[in-house]
């Protein structure tokens, strides 16, 4: 009878039993449901620490002679065991250590060496369930579901004017937002751009982008409304422009401001609009204003204009997108990413000159995905208007056999090939790109940097000269088989053109340099390679046949904070949305967020705990005594012996709120840390007061 039973008795633990009905064979294993816990955890105290540690250190003193490196960390064994801990009452927690190294350089140049082992803190550590026991309790960090960092379109219709409105936001995971967006105004003739940094009073968007360096300086006895000389420089930097607007007050660099962009960016009615309503004339007027919209109670200067703008955008101690935002921005700026259902307007060719795609070829998902591995090795590439200052060091590995995508990138390493010594801060050439494409060679390069050869002549080499000194930086001067032009004599012969240095603006060349430059341009063939932003430039058509202009941030990028390159792509498919290419992004859908688990959260907190810590370093560095400081003496919090920054941690982690954002944002604002009882919370918050 048993037998015919529809089910079978199965054991369940070690009394109970149960009724099985299924007719399958074999069951699946229960997943362990803390391993994203668990997993996480283990990345932060093996990598995740690592890397603040790599950001906060060194620690330099006001005097800079002073100097605290970091060398590495390491976990003593707990106390007690988890058991243990919950009987006492304790925390379960392991001491953390850190092998420290401080250099002091004397008046005489002399640098001496003091290693030692410094004790940060008893560290709270995760039990095998996922969870921490402070005080005895067992407590538990939950994971967040977030906005994912990188950039994000939308449209809305205006009633009242009966048009479309466009906003973008470009989002780190810390740092400061950038948004555009369009506005109808009543005195205008149509829409305008704005942008808003950090949720503050909007501004026009050219303000923004002249303090990023697409503007000009005052040069003396220049006349601000002759646009040839313009006309000549862009020409040799194969530029064209169509049906520029006219300024009719007949405003100083008007006119050469609506070419320049138009250039650059094409004709569009919301550039126009906006750069008529503009009234910054110069690149130092708009960093001032711009400093006025975020420090509108501050007297601006020049100085404290550009650190702001450091400080905001390029800093990456402020400014994080994060491994997941850098990803997000790549595969969303980049040019091949907007080319879906569209038409090519020129051919593709591959990084070695083969033909990829035709002219004509419509993209579908499959050529999108095909053009996007090709375009990633670098090739369609050309330098934007910039700030050197505002460009940081972005330094990544090439392989040699990219070849053609290697022509014009700034060289961050030294490199040696077949006695050829290629130096750091060089302009790669065709015939440099050959020679390490025929060794094989990996090249370490500056992401974000790529230089255009200009052909000088006399027709133009005051021009380019003029305007591709004031827009970009002057890399390198070459002649037509790729070699530098040299002045001097025998052993003392140097390059005309000196090797480009990261973050720093070169010198403009001198007149004597000008004069022996213009004598060599009319004896024989002379490059000037023009630095500049390096963005991906294609060209595609819509289903109507109109020709559209793709910005995408450079495809080697890997740096994570944002970069001048990223901002032009960025602005570039606000542009290109506009004209109905690209899509916009729905916030809600999953794969726009994304999982912040325990050990990025805690992260957050060790790096709130270190950079108090690097304050009090610096002082106590400043206040001690030459002979006498040490590693620790210098680590150590004026206000405890020991334990300072791991009971700092222990009560920051304890603290219930959200991650920092902009006032007026509230979407992520989901507390993280989940305590089991009120009695806990409140003796978390009496120990943190204490």
């Amino acid at each position: 009878m048993d037998s015919n039973k529809a089910y079978q008795i199965v054991p369940e633990g070690k009394k109970a039993t149960r009724r099985d009905y299924s007719k399958v064979s074999g069951k699946l294993e229960l997943p362990n449901l803390v391993e994203i816990q668990t997993n996480s955890f283990n990345w932060f105290t093996q990598q995740g620490i690592r890397e603040v540690f790599d950001e906060i250190f060194p620690i330099e003193n006001y005097g800079k002679n002073i100097k605290l490196n970091f060398k590495d960390f390491h976990f003593d064994n707990p106390k007690y065991s988890a058991e243990e801990s919950m009987y006492r009452e304790c925390n379960f927690s392991a001491p953390l250590y850190a092998t420290l190294e401080l250099e002091i350089t004397d008046e005489e140049g002399v640098i001496q060496t003091k290693s030692e082992e410094v004790f940060l803190g008893d560290f709270p550590m995760m039990t095998e369930t996922g969870t921490f026991i402070i005080n005895g309790a067992e407590r538990v960090i939950v994971s967040q579901i977030v906005r994912s960092p990188g950039a994000y379109f939308s449209e809305s219709y205006d009633v009242k004017t009966g048009k479309q409105n466009y906003e973008s936001e470009l989002i780190p995971s810390r740092g400061t937002w950038l948004e555009f967006m369009t506005e109808q105004k009543k005195n205008t003739n149509g829409r305008i751009l704005n942008v808003s940094i950090d949720r503050r009073r909007k501004i026009l968007f050219s303000i923004f982008f002249k303090a990023l360096g697409m503007s000009f300086g005052i040069e003396k006895d220049e006349d601000a409304h002759n646009v040839k000389p313009l006309e000549t420089f862009l020409n040799a930097m194969g530029k064209s422009w169509q049906d520029v607007a006219e300024d009719a007050e007949g405003r100083e660099y008007m006119d050469l401001y609506q070419l320049l962009y138009n250039a650059y960016f094409g004709k569009n009615e919301e550039i126009e609009n906006t750069l008529l309503n503009d009234k910054v004339k110069t690149t130092e007027e708009a960093l001032l204003s711009f400093y006025e919209n975020q420090r509108s109670d501050e007297i601006p200067t020049l100085d404290g204009s550009i650190s702001l703008m450091q400080a905001k955008f390029f800093d990456p101690r402020r400014y994080d997108l994060t491994k997941a935002g850098r990803y997000k921005l790549q595969k969303k700026l980049g040019a091949a990413s907007r080319t879906m259902n569209t038409t090519l307007a020129h051919d593709i060719l591959d990084v070695n000159g083969n033909l990829f795609l035709p002219k004509g070829t419509h993209i579908g998902r499959d050529q999108r995905n095909a053009l996007r591995e090709v375009l990633n090795k670098g090739g369609y590439m050309n330098p934007y208007p910039f700030r050197p200052e505002f460009l940081e060091a972005d330094i990544v590995t090439v392989p040699g056999s990219y070849s053609s995508g290697l022509v014009g990138r700034v060289l961050a390493e030294d490199l040696m090939i077949d006695g050829e010594l290629l130096e750091r801060g060089q302009v790669l050439t065709e015939q440099n790109a050959a020679l390490i494409e025929q060794y094989d060679k990996d090249v370490q390069l500056y992401a974000g940097l790529v230089a255009k050869p200009v052909l000088l002549n006399a027709d133009n080499i005051d021009s380019v000269l003029n305007y591709g000194q004031r827009l970009f930086a002057l890399g390198r001067l070459t002649d037509a088989e790729g070699r530098d032009i040299m002045v001097g004599e025998d052993l003392d012969r140097m390059p005309l053109v000196d090797r480009y240095q990261i973050g720093v603006k070169p010198d403009r060349l001198d007149d004597a340099s000008v004069f022996e430059l213009k004598t060599r341009a009319s004896q024989e063939d002379v490059y000037a390679w023009l630095v500049g932003a390096a963005v991906q430039e294609i060209e595609v058509e819509d289903h109507a046949g109109n020709l559209i202009h793709i910005t995408g941030n450079d495809p080697f990028a890997n740096k994570h904070t944002v970069t001048i390159p990223d901002i032009y792509a960025f602005f570039s498919y606000d542009l290109n949305v506009m004209d109905g290419i690209g899509e916009t992004d729905d916030i809600d859908m999953l794969g726009n967020r994304r999982i912040r688990a325990v050990g990025e959260l805690i992260q957050n907190q060790f790096r709130i705990g270190l950079s108090r810590m690097e304050r009090v370093v610096k002082e106590r560095m400043s206040i001690q005594e030459l002979d006498t400081i040490t590693p620790k003496k210098a680590d150590q919090h004026p206000s405890s012996d020991r334990c300072h920054q791991g009971v700092l941690l222990l009560l920051s982690a304890v603290s219930v709120h959200g991650p920092a954002e902009p006032s007026g944002r509230t979407d992520q604002q989901a507390p993280y840390f989940c305590v089991r009882t009120w009695r806990s919370v409140q003796r978390a918050c009496r120990l943190r007061s204490s």
